[in-house]
């Protein structure tokens, strides 16, 4: 005779009975297409960050040269400037009357090719008419002279 069928094989023929193999062999091939295509996704995203980390490689040591390039370039432009500043400090120092009349036409002709009609400088205001560029009104902190 048969041995006695336990509940736990029952309940598995049972459940074997109700599942259509068709239907089992579908969901099994669908899911290996899904696969393929993942894979293949996977190796095209694999293949793009590759690319990408060598273009950034690329970018990341020619935006170095030009960070160094500026920085060099700015200490550059600081020592000229420095420099200039010495200069008018001189220039100021040993002829201040032709110092203060120089910077002063240099400051009346830079605003009229400039086109502006006012100009800070330090804490002297100086409006200039549009005709001639002449000197219509100094104020010095506020008080009219």
């Amino acid at each position: 005779m048969d041995p006695p069928a336990s509940a736990s094989r029952v309940f598995c023929s049972r459940i074997l009975s109700m599942v259509n193999v068709d239907d089992v062999n579908a969901i099994i091939l669908a899911q290996k297409n899904m696969l393929d295509r993942f894979e293949k996704t996977n190796e095209m995203l694999v293949n793009f960050n590759n690319l990408s980390n060598a273009r950034l490689q690329q970018m990341s040591e020619r935006f170095l040269h030009h960070t160094r390039t500026l920085t060099e370039m700015k200490r550059d432009l600081d020592s000229i400037f420095r420099r200039i500043r010495t200069l008018k400090g001189k220039l100021a120092r040993q002829y201040p009357e032709a110092f203060s009349h120089a910077v002063g036409k240099l400051s009346i002709k830079r605003l009229k090719t400039e086109g502006c009609t006012q100009q800070w400088l330090p804490s002297i205001l100086v409006s200039i008419s549009s005709e001639g560029g002449q000197v219509l009104e100094v104020e010095q902190d506020g008080v009219q002279t």
